[in-house]
């Protein structure tokens, strides 16, 4: 019907001055404002955006939201536990001058390997340096300082190694699960009933 109704517009246009002129009426717009300006596209119809409805919740069902996960410092899951497994709080916090030094060393030793032991599983501890003590370290001119401290004076870039440091190889803290109220609780009191 539209393709009819044009190529009957063209031939009128074509052959016709008078229908020529209403055809350029009908087709020109009645604002001028409402033109667009010579080679540009007339701008999209304006649409409005879809509303978005809110997620849908069951009625009844009050929505909870997630528990927030406790926290707690490295520092007091460590002592937590060293505490725990060799009982190294209660050896440091004691007054050992009410002790003789055999009966300290005798109580130190198992603490001592049982920490050893904790560090190990935690922390997988190596030396910095494996260039063994006395054995010559090439620190270099930008050295971190983190990992080689210098002793005495001077401007060398080589020295004797002194000690060969620490490194912790991996860093597998337990994961705390209790309360943040309790957070800092180092070793719980002991009850008996």
């Amino acid at each position: 019907m539209g393709l009819g109704i044009a190529v009957r517009a063209f031939s009128a246009a074509l052959f016709n001055k008078q229908s020529s002129d209403r055809i350029r009426q009908a087709l020109e717009p009645a604002n001028a404002a409402d033109a667009a300006p010579a080679g540009l596209p007339s701008p999209p119809a304006a649409t409005k955006p879809a509303a978005t409805k809110p997620a849908a919740t069951k009625p009844g069902v009050k929505e909870t939201p997630s528990p927030a996960v406790p926290t707690r410092s490295d520092a007091v899951t460590l002592l937590s536990a060293l505490q725990r497994e060799a009982r190294f709080v209660d050896l440091v916090q004691e007054d050992l001058s009410k002790f003789g030094d055999a009966q300290v060393g005798a109580a130190a030793r198992p603490c001592l390997q049982q920490c050893a032991s904790t560090l190990a599983r935690f922390f997988d501890l190596v030396p910095v340096s494996d260039a063994g003590e006395g054995g010559t370290v090439e620190v270099g001119e930008g050295g971190s300082p983190e990992r080689f401290q210098w002793i005495g004076e001077g401007s060398a870039t080589t020295g004797k190694l002194i000690h060969h440091g620490w490194l912790a190889s991996k860093v597998e803290l337990p994961q705390y699960s209790g309360s943040d109220r309790d957070a800092n609780v180092v070793a719980p009191a002991q009850v008996q009933r």
